[in-house]
């Protein structure tokens, strides 16, 4: 089988997962997506992130100016928060807050964590959410190793791929898959081997040799013979 022939046999499983925008707020730190920290350049100045369709986990925190009991603006900051939820064949998400503007609002929304994740239409998709303790989440933390070992317990909002995307198990080789990289827009006319390429090129040798090695064993879409 033609190598052609096997890039095409991968795009069909790549095209399922349509791209997804994650609208971002003012008011919401992004500390990071699916185990993956979020650095200040990469969210300079944006609106918006792009996501692959599918399973995702976002780790923020609410920052806003609200009125103390004593009638004087200070600034609220909430409990580290851990989001799970689904974009499959969805475009755009955001994060919906409740109004917060003073310190009940603020301890409402501590207690009851009642933002919603919506789409583009407004409509709520299924969640998963946490909390973690503030004292995980500093300047000096290291997220990425914090998110892994979340992953690998029993939480409310836990996602065991995204611990493995960082951790391998002795003795099994993982793909390094970089889990937000920026959504590529291929050539049209030759979408299924670009995409194809992109995902072959992340596995290591012997998953390479592995796929090949299917791949010569797939009969030829069109050929009766």
């Amino acid at each position: 089988m033609k190598i052609g022939l096997v890039v095409t046999a991968l795009l069909s499983i790549s095209t399922l997962a349509t791209a997804t925008t994650l609208k971002l707020s003012p008011d919401i730190d992004l500390l990071a997506v699916d185990g993956k920290k979020m650095t200040g350049s990469l969210l300079k100045g944006a609106d918006s992130l792009e996501l692959d369709g599918g399973q995702h986990q976002l780790l923020f925190k609410v920052y806003k100016s609200i009125r103390s009991d004593q009638q004087e603006q200070v600034l609220y900051v909430s409990l580290p928060i851990i989001a799970t939820f689904n974009t499959q064949n969805i475009s755009t998400v955001a994060i919906e807050l409740p109004h917060i503007e003073n310190d009940r609002d603020a301890q409402r929304f501590d207690s009851t964590l009642n933002y919603q994740v919506i789409d583009a239409k407004g409509s709520n998709l299924p969640i998963r959410h946490d909390v973690l303790h503030p004292a995980k989440v500093s300047s000096s933390t290291d997220l990425e190793k914090v998110m892994s070992d979340y992953n690998r317990q029993d939480r409310p909002a836990s996602v065991p791929a995204f611990a493995q995307a960082l951790t391998a198990t002795p003795g099994i080789p993982l793909v390094s898959v970089p889990l937000n990289s920026p959504i590529v827009t291929p050539n049209s006319k030759n979408a299924s081997e670009q995409m194809l390429q992109y995902w072959f090129q992340q596995a290591n040798k012997e998953i390479q040799q592995r796929f090949l090695r299917w791949g010569n064993k797939q009969p030829i879409k069109g050929d009766r013979t």
